[in-house]
């Protein structure tokens, strides 16, 4: 008597092929997950950024006013009246993927006390086929 306990080399080529299959199936949509991902992390991190630089001009942190300025990769929330005049010793930096364009109002200014915008607008990232926004408007309120 001969028993059949083993798999066919047919059997296991069906296999790799349907695991092959699955797994191209799969690539575009973890770089779909991927992008939506990454936009709403950066819209969330630019928000939260924009307030916590409100509250610390509005709180007179270091008796200074404070911003924040989105670039290429990074957030940052700075000492100064503006991004370029910032004392680099206290900035706060915070990385966002490279791959996200940014256009719109990209910096803003908050008054000492007050904490109200120098700047008004909305900043737009986007990434691939996706985009979000966050917006300030003449009372510092951020929408998004």
């Amino acid at each position: 008597m001969r028993s059949n306990l083993g798999f066919t080399l047919i059997e296991l080529l069906m296999v790799v092929v349907i695991m092959l299959a699955a797994g191209a199936l799969m690539v575009p949509v973890s770089v779909d997950f991927q992008q939506r991902n990454d936009l709403d992390v950066s819209q969330t991190t630019f928000a939260q950024g924009v307030r916590r630089a409100q509250q610390m001009s509005m709180s007179g942190e270091s008796d200074s006013q404070w911003g924040i300025s989105a670039m290429i990769g990074s957030i940052v929330i700075f000492k100064g009246n503006t991004y370029a005049t910032r004392d680099v010793n206290f900035d706060e930096s915070y990385t966002i993927s490279t791959g996200i364009t940014l256009s719109g109002q990209l910096e803003y200014d908050f008054a000492k006390i007050s904490g109200l915008p120098a700047q008004t607008g909305t900043a737009t990232f986007v990434d691939g086929n996706y985009q979000k926004q966050v917006g300030v408007n003449a009372k510092g309120i951020v929408n998004y």
